[in-house]
């Protein structure tokens, strides 16, 4: 199996998403599934104004670890019934052209899976995964047909999500099957 890439658009260090991105990503790693994490998609990298606008090192970086990977796993929360723009920003970044690449071409053919974790009750969740798909469809992406929701009533407000078994187990059983599809 090749690299997989994880994507962490939290909202902080201590975000839900990106406790279980940092759990996944160590999980992979004791399980010898061969994976690269980033986060903080709001540090380091500008928004988009032009597309020949100095490349920011972090994304040259996630271009790397891309090129080798042929799955990616988002990690991201939803605000206001949408996913948050700096998870856009970055995969606007990542979608561009570079050197012998065509534009989307680090996208091509290979395959997403989306987690979320909420802090209310994930109402408006199905929308904006139906809305996300679209975008990452739009970048080339095979979308795996379900998502991933952890809401409030899941996790209890924890201030260590990964302190819930439950929740853990659940993550492992949906991205196995994502992994093995």
């Amino acid at each position: 199996m090749s690299k997989i890439l994880i994507l962490s658009a939290g909202t902080s260090k201590d975000s839900h998403n990106s406790q279980l991105a940092r759990h996944l990503s160590d999980h992979m790693s004791e399980n010898n599934l061969d994976n690269n994490i980033y986060e903080n998609l709001f540090e380091g990298i500008p928004f988009l104004l032009d597309p020949n606008d100095n490349v920011p090192e972090k994304i040259v970086n996630m271009r790397k670890s891309l090129e080798k990977s042929n799955k990616l796993i988002i990690f991201s929360p939803v605000y206001n019934g949408g996913f948050l723009a700096h998870l856009k920003n970055a995969l606007d970044w990542l979608s561009l052209a570079y050197d012998d690449r065509r534009y989307n071409s680090l996208f091509k053919d290979k395959h997403v899976a989306v987690v979320t974790t909420v802090k209310g009750v994930g109402g408006n969740a199905e929308k904006a995964f139906e809305i996300l798909s679209m975008q990452l469809s739009n970048y080339g992406l095979f979308v795996f047909e379900n998502f991933h929701l952890i809401t409030k009533s899941d996790h209890l407000n924890l201030d260590d999500i990964t302190e819930n078994n439950e929740i853990l187990e659940s993550l492992h059983i949906f991205i196995d099957k994502f992994l093995n599809e």
